[in-house]
C-alpha cells in the first residue's frame, strides 16, 4: 500500500511544482500595450527624451508599453478626438484652454495646465539682416521686401494665432502699424480693433509669407535658407540649436503679470466660431474620455508631472511651480496638482 501511495504522492508534488511554477513565469510577463499621445508638434522632442525613464517607469508597474507619438497642431490634435472620434490615451496641447473650450466636458473629465513657454522670431547666419537684427527692430527686418518669413496656420496650431497675438501687441507697444504691414498686406487675415479674423482657408498675396500647419514644419524651410525668420517658441529654438530673437515681454506672451495687457487682443477663427484671447503661454494636458488604457495614461501621467519636469526645463520649457487642473481630477494625480477655487 505505502509503496504505491508514494509514486502518487511524487506525482502531486512535481504537478504543484510546475504549477506554481507556471504561475511565477506569468506573474513575471509584463502586459504588452500601446499608448497613443497626440500631441503639439513643439512636445515632440521633450516627448521622445521623456520615452526611456516613462518605460522603465511603466515597466516597473507591470507593464511593456510601446509608445505611438502622433504630432499635429495642437487644434488638429483636439479635432482629431473630437471631429474624427480617433481614439487616443493622452492629449498634450500648446494651448490649455483648447482643452477648456473644446474638451471639457463633452470629451474630457478633467484637464491640467503644466508648463510654460514664450514667443521668439527664430533664424540663422544665412538670414537677411541676421547680423543686426534686434529685440527693437525685429519688425523693420520683417518689413524688407527681400525677407522671407513664416508662422503656423492659425486654424491648426496655437503658434499660429499667438505669432498673429504678437504682431497686433506690437501695434500697441510700439504704436506702430505692425500687423498691417507684415499680415494684412500679406494675407486676407483682418484686424478689426484688436480682434482679429482668419478666415477658414487663408489666402497668402505674394512670396514674402509663408505659412505651414505647425509651427515646426517651418523650421526646413528656415534651416534651407528659403526662409529667413519663423515665429516659434523658444523651447523648440532651443531644442534646434537655433538662434533667435527675444522679443520685449509685452509682446511674447511669457509674462503672466502681464495677462491683463494681452488679454486686450483676440483672434477668431471662423473655421470653428472659436474666440481666442490672448494669454500668457501655458501649455495642457488630458486624458479623453473613452482612452483605450486610462490606467496606463494615468500612470504616464504621473511619471510625466514628476519626472518630466526636468526634462523639460532641458528642453526650453519650465513647469509651473504648481500644476493647476480643473474636473474631476483622479485621485492618482491629485497630490501633484492643484485644483483652483
Amino acid at each position: 500500500m505505502r509503496s504505491s501511495i508514494r509514486p502518487l504522492l511524487v506525482i502531486v508534488v512535481v504537478v504543484i511544482v510546475l504549477a506554481v511554477s507556471v504561475l511565477m513565469i506569468l506573474g513575471q510577463q509584463k502586459k504588452k500595450e500601446t499608448l497613443v499621445v497626440f500631441h503639439a508638434g513643439s512636445l515632440s522632442i521633450p516627448l521622445k527624451d521623456l520615452k526611456p525613464g516613462a518605460e522603465r517607469y511603466l515597466a516597473s508597474k507591470g507593464y511593456d508599453v510601446t509608445f505611438h507619438f502622433e504630432a499635429s497642431g495642437s487644434v488638429m490634435a483636439v479635432r482629431k478626438v473630437t471631429d474624427l472620434h480617433k481614439k487616443a490615451d493622452v492629449l498634450a496641447v500648446a494651448d490649455y484652454t483648447l482643452l477648456r473650450d473644446m474638451m471639457y466636458p463633452e470629451h474630457a473629465d478633467f484637464y491640467i495646465a503644466f508648463a510654460t513657454n514664450e514667443l521668439v522670431l527664430v533664424y540663422i547666419n544665412k538670414s537677411k539682416h541676421s547680423d543686426t537684427i534686434t529685440s527693437d527692430n525685429w519688425f523693420e527686418v520683417l518689413k524688407d521686401p527681400a525677407v522671407r518669413f513664416g508662422f503656423s496656420n492659425p486654424n491648426m496650431d496655437p503658434c499660429g494665432y499667438r505669432a498673429l497675438m504678437s504682431m497686433k501687441l506690437a501695434d500697441l507697444y510700439y504704436g506702430k502699424p505692425v500687423f498691417e504691414e507684415l499680415v494684412e498686406r500679406n494675407t486676407d487675415i483682418r484686424a478689426e480693433g484688436n480682434r482679429i479674423e482668419v478666415p477658414k482657408d487663408i489666402s497668402v498675396t505674394g512670396e514674402k509669407l509663408v505659412i505651414r500647419p505647425k509651427s515646426v514644419d517651418l523650421l526646413a524651410l528656415l534651416e534651407s535658407g528659403s526662409l529667413d525668420y519663423a515665429f516659434e517658441y523658444r523651447s523648440v529654438a532651443v531644442q534646434h540649436h537655433l538662434k533667435y530673437v527675444v522679443l520685449p515681454d509685452k509682446i511674447n506672451l511669457k509674462n503672466p503679470s502681464l495677462k491683463s495687457w494681452y488679454e486686450q487682443v483676440s483672434v477668431h477663427l471662423t473655421s470653428k466660431n472659436v474666440t481666442i484671447t490672448a494669454l500668457p503661454i501655458v501649455y495642457g494636458i488630458t486624458i479623453p474620455k473613452g482612452a483605450p488604457h486610462r490606467e496606463l495614461a494615468l500612470l504616464f501621467l504621473k511619471y510625466l508631472l514628476t519626472d518630466g519636469r526636468e526634462i523639460f526645463k532641458k528642453n526650453g520649457q519650465s513647469f509651473l511651480p504648481e500644476p493647476l487642473a480643473w474636473g474631476t481630477v483622479p485621485d492618482e494625480i491629485r497630490p501633484l496638482v492643484r485644483t483652483p477655487s
